[in-house]
């Protein structure tokens, strides 16, 4: 992992470390996803958290979140499923189709991705996350690349399997 990816990891397990105490808690994590508009039931965040809680004490620390981001890196490496997903979810976000995301695109986005609305703060902070450049779009780049986005559709992809056994 090189020392950009490093510190971007840093700066993320900073966002959803709220109280700033090592560790990741599931209310946290649920916090953190919702306060930028993504939104999922209990269960299925629960057992996301579950899969990347190593040792099982109720935190996510440090290591175990570099876990989870290598793993979520390693999903969308190559032409995977995973990325396959991203593409699909990107494209169907895109309605003008024009390869780059607005506010507007992203608030219906959320909604018909989640089934749960998002405000427009949520979607500005959202947008501080994914909007890299600042040109206010987000570009497939910038939304593939992102951890928000690989923990939700990670979270989406478990969830609509799960809903099919």
């Amino acid at each position: 992992m090189s020392d950009l990816e490093t510190a971007t990891n840093e700066a993320l397990f900073s966002f959803f470390d709220e109280n700033n105490d090592g560790g990741i808690t599931l209310p946290e994590l649920k916090c953190a996803l919702a306060g930028v508009g993504v939104k999922f039931c209990d269960e299925d965040l629960s057992a996301f958290f579950s899969k990347y809680d190593a040792d099982g004490n109720g935190l996510i620390d440090f290591c175990e979140f570099m876990a989870l981001s290598m793993s979520l890196n390693s999903l969308n490496n190559g032409l995977s499923a995973s990325e396959s997903a991203m593409g699909k979810l990107f494209s169907s976000i895109d309605k003008d189709h024009n390869k780059m995301l607005t506010k507007d695109e992203i608030k219906e986005g959320i909604k018909k991705f989640t089934g749960k609305p998002a405000d427009d703060t949520e979607i500005a902070a959202l947008f501080k996350q994914l909007d890299l450049d600042g040109d206010e779009k987000i570009s497939y780049q910038e939304f593939a690349g992102s951890i928000l986005t690989k923990i939700a559709l990670a979270i989406k992809v478990k969830s609509d399997t799960h809903q099919s056994e």
